[in-house]
């Protein structure tokens, strides 16, 4: 295997092995952040209201959206209940991609279109482009370029159209051990900073014109954060043999990263010109 195509792969098995666990954890068919926004009092509007962010992005005469890393298809799904859209989502993992279909399968009556395929969002199919609007929550850190991914997605969007992002960037030293643990951990190479990804997406032909940050919505330290934090050194141990282990290791440092300043989670929207 060539070293390029090793962190693809990397991400893959990743979410293959630990899909279903982490929808075990998680709520609502959804394996990303709850966000405890203004109004939300109960859990499952936390789960989606990451998903109510991007459909506020949505201009009134939008039709084609792009879901980047979709996971399992719950924000596709939920912007088609709501809007007359087509909605394509793309996935890396195949288990995933079986998933977000029986969950759409069984979702019931929608406004708009769903469809699901596997691929590398760093290299989408020729097909995939004039899209009013793409979105990437909780993946782009997973993409072994971030150039590439702002390349792609700029090739995706027609002009004038826009790239959303909901994801942590750095705000500290790239070489904190706790940064480097979170990035082994949920094996997310495209770690930057917000002027580092305005930087790569204007090369890429997109302009950075919002800028939220949604960190304050998180809930840290829940009890299940602080168990896996005491069990921390046991799941070190087993590190090198169970990629749950890894993902809890990861998740333990993102906490830290957070309380200490090192890492935001925010929502990023970009424009391609319409010219």
């Amino acid at each position: 295997m060539d070293q390029a195509e090793r962190p693809r792969t990397a991400v893959r098995d990743y979410y293959d092995a630990n899909t279903r666990a982490f929808l075990l954890a998680g709520g609502d068919g959804a394996i990303h952040r709850e966000l405890w926004g203004p109004g939300v009092t109960r859990r499952r509007e936390a789960v989606h209201h990451a998903h109510a962010l991007v459909l506020d992005q949505l201009g009134p005469g939008d039709r084609r959206v792009l879901d980047l890393g979709c996971g399992v298809g719950a924000a596709s799904l939920y912007l088609a209940q709501r809007r007359a859209v087509e909605v394509v989502g793309v996935s890396i993992s195949p288990a995933q991609i079986r998933i977000a279909e029986r969950f759409a399968a069984r979702n019931g009556p929608l406004q708009g279109s769903v469809r699901f395929e596997v691929g590398d969002f760093t290299a989408l199919p020729e097909d995939l482009w004039d899209f009013d609007l793409a979105f990437a929550i909780e993946s782009f850190v997973h993409a072994h370029s971030a150039a590439a991914f702002f390349d792609e997605a700029a090739r995706a969007v027609r002009p004038g159209g826009a790239l959303v992002v909901v994801d942590d960037v750095r705000t500290g030293d790239r070489h904190d051990p706790a940064l480097e643990d979170f990035q082994a951990g949920w094996h997310a190479p495209s770690l930057v900073t917000v002027a580092e990804a305005e930087a790569l997406a204007a090369e890429a032909g997109l302009a950075l014109v919002a800028s939220r940050d949604l960190s304050s919505l998180q809930r840290l330290g829940r009890p299940r954060d602080r168990l896996i934090h005491a069990i921390a050194p046991l799941l070190r141990r087993l590190h090198s043999r169970s990629m749950w282990a890894q993902s809890m290791v990861g998740g333990d440092a993102l906490q830290h990263c957070h309380r200490a300043g090192l890492l935001e989670y925010r929502m990023l929207r970009f424009e391609r010109s319409a010219t």
